[in-house]
């Protein structure tokens, strides 16, 4: 009897464990398209350049998809880590005998975070060349919301990798 119900719970933390992963990939896919609908819009805008020096008007909806896209990739991050339990599993990783499976786990988590920077980095370099403030001719700072956008979907294929990592080192998450 007592099988019975932890195959009830395994099955059950399996579900939400594949609900989460599609919601992190969906989350950055949905942040990647946002970014690159973000760049479109902030070239529609009338902009005047000389040699190096771009004057460019503010795109009101660049700056709202860059920040929806902001959102979302910071909300896929914090749920994919979340889900690869990565504090437990680091300790756990240099803990005892060094595995492989360990290293490349650490990797992986170090890898999510590295990319969720940067996209965020990127996203917010994009925003911030559109809020309505800005009234100051600058150096060209060309396609960094694309730029956002395509490491948004970089961000899902590592997401899916480490949690990929933390399955084969067979660490359990923390449920």
């Amino acid at each position: 009897m007592a099988d019975g119900k932890n195959e009830g719970k395994k099955g059950c933390v399996s579900v939400v464990i594949v609900v989460c992963l599609l919601l992190i990939v969906g989350l950055d896919i949905a942040a990647g398209f946002m970014g690159l609908q973000a760049e479109a819009a902030q070239q529609d805008v009338k902009h005047t350049r000389v040699w190096l020096l771009e004057c460019k008007a503010p795109s009101q909806t660049a700056f709202v998809l860059g920040i929806v896209a902001l959102v979302c990739l910071i909300s896929a991050h914090l749920i994919a880590n979340m889900i690869g339990c990565s504090i437990s599993n680091m300790a756990k990783a240099f803990a005892g005998v060094p595995k492989i499976t360990g290293y490349i786990n650490v990797a992986c988590f170090c890898l999510t975070w590295i990319v969720g920077l940067v996209g965020a980095g990127a996203l917010a370099m994009g925003i911030w060349s559109n809020r309505e403030s800005r009234s100051k001719c600058g150096f060209t700072n060309k396609h960094v919301l694309s730029l956002g956008g395509k490491v948004c979907f970089l961000h899902a294929i590592v997401s899916i990798v480490f949690y990929v990592s933390n399955v084969i080192a067979k660490k359990s998450c923390c449920f």
